[in-house]
Order: C-alpha cells, then sequence, then structure tokens
C-alpha cells in the first residue's frame, strides 16, 4: 500500500515539476517541489528495496534447503507481508519435507523386513535397489528364471530345489515413465502343506478303498485253496492271486507311511561320528564297483536332529546315487560334512533340468516304474527338522549333488 501511495506521489511531483519549469514558476516552488520528490523517491525505493530484500534472503534460504530458519518481520506493512507469506511457505515445505522423510523411512524398514523379496530397476531394466529378502532369495537360476518373464507376469517357480516361488515383473509410473520392479514371494511352506493335505486325502481314500476289498478278495482266494487244495494249478494260480493282493496292499501301505512319518525327536547329535558308524551300512548297499568315502572339515558341531529319521534321509539319498551310477565300475559317492552343511554328490546319470524343476513335488520320481516315495520321504523329514535343501546336476563336472543345510 505504501509503495503505492509513494509512486502515485512521485508521478505527481514529477508532473508538477515539469509543469512549473515550463510555466517558469518561481526557482522557490521549483526547489521545494524537486525536494520533496526527491524524498517521495526516496521513500519509494525504501518500501520497495525492503520486499526484494526479503525475497532475496527467501530465495538463499530455499537454495540452501534450509527449512528451519525464518525471516524477522521489518515492520514495514509490505514487507512484512512478503514475510509472513515466506514464513507460512517455509513451514509447509518443513512439515511436507518431515513428512516425505517419514514415509521414506517407513517404507524403507518396511521392505528391510518385509519377507518378499522386492527388486527395483532403472528405465532402462537394470536393478539398482534390492531389499535383504530378495538378496536372500535371488539365485543365479532364480535371476534366470525372472529374466525370462514379461513385463506384466506373475508365474510360479519351482527352480530343482525344494523351494517354490511366485516371482513378478511388475511396472509403476515414475516422472512420466515406466519404471520395473522385481517381486519373488516364497510359497514353499504354504504350497507343501496344501500338497501334503491333498497326498493324506488320497492316501486314506485309496488305502480305505483297497485294504477293505483286497481283504474280502484275499479271503474267499484263501478259501478257495482250502477248497481245490488237491489241484496243483487251480491252487497256483489262486496262491499268486492272494500274493499280488498282499503285494498291492503292501504297495499303498508305503504311502501310508510317509503319512504317518512322526515327528522329530530333536536331541544333540554329533552328525560326524554318526556317519561313521553309518558307513559300513551304506557300503553295503552299493556294488564293488562304487567308492563310498566320507570328508569331515570344519570344527565339529553338535547337531539338534533326530538321528533315526535323518538316517533314513542319508540311506535314501545314497540309495538313489547307486540306482543312478547303476552297473559302472567307475563309481564315486562322497559324504562331505562341513559344520552344519552335509553334501551327498555322485557321478551317475544326473538329472536333466526338465526333470530338476519337478523334483520335489509328490508322486513324482526320475524312475520308471517307480512310486516316488523315496524323495518325499526326505523332504518330509528335512523339512520338519527345518533344514533347506537342493538337489541338481552341476553341468560342468556332471556331479549330481544332494546339499543339506541343517539349523543351528
Amino acid at each position: 500500500m505504501r509503495f503505492r501511495i509513494f509512486t502515485i506521489s512521485s508521478l505527481v511531483l514529477a508532473i508538477a515539476l515539469t509543469a512549473m519549469a515550463i510555466l517558469h514558476i518561481s526557482v522557490i516552488w521549483i526547489t521545494v517541489t524537486a525536494i520533496l520528490l526527491i524524498a517521495s523517491l526516496l521513500l519509494c525505493y525504501h518500501a520497495v528495496a525492503r520486499p526484494l530484500n526479503a525475497v532475496q534472503n527467501g530465495i538463499y534460504l530455499i537454495k540452501s534447503q534450509d527449512f528451519g530458519s525464518r525471516l524477522r518481520l521489518t515492520g514495514q506493512h509490505d514487507a512484512d507481508n512478503v514475510i509472513s507469506l515466506f514464513n507460512s511457505l517455509m513451514d509447509t515445505l518443513k512439515s511436507e519435507r518431515l513428512k516425505s522423510m517419514e514415509q521414506n523411512h517407513f517404507l524403507a524398514r518396511l521392505l528391510e523386513v518385509s519377507p518378499m523379496g522386492v527388486a527395483i530397476c532403472d528405465f532402462d531394466g537394470n536393478i539398482i535397489e534390492t531389499n535383504p529378502a530378495y538378496r536372500r532369495m535371488a539365485t543365479p537360476q532364480l535371476q534366470q528364471a525372472l529374466e525370462s518373464l514379461s513385463m506384466g507376469q506373475v508365474d510360479t517357480l519351482r527352480l530343482g530345489t525344494a523351494q517354490i516361488y511366485r516371482c513378478s515383473r511388475l511396472w509403476f509410473m515414475d516422472s512420466g515413465f515406466r519404471r520395473p520392479f522385481l517381486l519373488i514371494e516364497q510359497l514353499t511352506d504354504e504350497i507343501a502343506r496344501a500338497e501334503k493335505e491333498i497326498f493324506k486325502k488320497i492316501v486314506r481314500t485309496i488305502g480305505h478303498e483297497v485294504n477293505n476289498t483286497l481283504g474280502s478278495v484275499s479271503s474267499v482266494l484263501e478259501t478257495m485253496e482250502d477248497i481245490h487244495e488237491g489241484e496243483p494249478s487251480v491252487t497256483a494260480a489262486l496262491g499268486s492271486s492272494r500274493e499280488s493282493c498282499a503285494n498291492l496292499v503292501a504297495f499303498v501301505r508305503g504311502y501310508a507311511d510317509v503319512v504317518k512319518l512322526p515327528e522329530p525327536a530333536l536331541a544333540p547329535t554329533d552328525l560326524a561320528a554318526e556317519l561313521q558308524r553309518l558307513m559300513p551300512t551304506l557300503r553295503s548297499m552299493a556294488h564293488s564297483g562304487i567308492r563310498i568315502s566320507t570328508e569331515i572339515t570344519g570344527p565339529a558341531e553338535t547337531l539338534n536332529i533326530d538321528m533315526m529319521l535323518i538316517t533314513r534321509v542319508i540311506v535314501n539319498i545314497v540309495k538313489n546315487a547307486v540306482e543312478s551310477i547303476g552297473d559302472r565300475t567307475d563309481g564315486e559317492i562322497s559324504l562331505h560334512l562341513d559344520r552344519n552343511h552335509l553334501r551327498i554328490t555322485d557321478n551317475g546319470s544326473g538329472i536333466t533340468q526338465e526333470k530338476a524343476r519337478r523334483l520335489f513335488t509328490p508322486f513324482f520320481s526320475t524312475k520308471h516304474p517307480d512310486r516316488g516315495l523315496g524323495l518325499m520321504l526326505v523332504t518330509d523329514i528335512l523339512r520338519a527338522h527345518h533344514a533347506t535343501f537342493t538337489l541338481g546336476t552341476d553341468p560342468d563336472t556332471r556331479l549330481t549333488t544332494f546339499a543339506i543345510t541343517f539349523p543351528r
């Protein structure tokens, strides 16, 4: 308001001074008018300078991102209006900046503890930031599978290990461009429980029907054998049929035994010593052309495991290795224990990449014909011990390794 008054006064005085000069008014009046004009111009400058100075100081604070400092009021109405507006703006900026920092910190902490793996990419699709869960889960094999996903695709992957992942390649808009990101979610326990429940229902249903039906059939066959006791050809046929019924009952019972697997009775165990005691049994499972060896490295550790169940795991793995080697005379099976890591390696026929993706699914087996009970039993026992495990064939060495890591 003062700036307008001083500006109008200066303009009026300038016009009056010009008119006096043209009309040759007295020098005294011209001098007085000139002095008033100069005073008005000085006051006008003063009214403009303070707001401009306040604006300049404000710009400096904004450039330095000093949102904590404020400008002092000058006592001049126009300048104080500018200063009040600036201080209000700085309060808003500080509040928004603090809110943004809190949100960023919250999101960073959330991503850090999230069980879901997250990887943020640049606009070209290159990964620039990952959270701990992603770094923990993203093996080279999983990275390769992620790269094969198209934009917007979500897929569930089994990668030759007991682990099952839901992988996603998605995007969001950032600065007007699509910014890709990757998600990895571990579904192992959830899917394993669902598969196990379905498997239990199937086995119970089949077992109930088979046992009831074949029990009656076996009883009838046994009675028929007694009736035709003097007819060798008939009794032989009836005996063979009864034996087939018994084999089918045993076949179904094999699945029922997996379902009824007991909970592990955990106890402190020296696995290195137990491996040495188990070696004669393992060597008796192989022919003379297969050499089975053990190697213990690292300091001895006591593991909290159920050795009876772990023995079944080791025996099943070695049995599969022996069958994979077959009749070869240069077979090698090695058991290497390093602290809580156990690796069982063989130079058998190996596992193809296609079979590796289906290894730990129920009823799947690499041997034909086979029920797939061995890997099912091993998987259930190791999961009950909360152990992590993988099975695969190295493409370079062609050695197949079953690697187990027991919790400490």
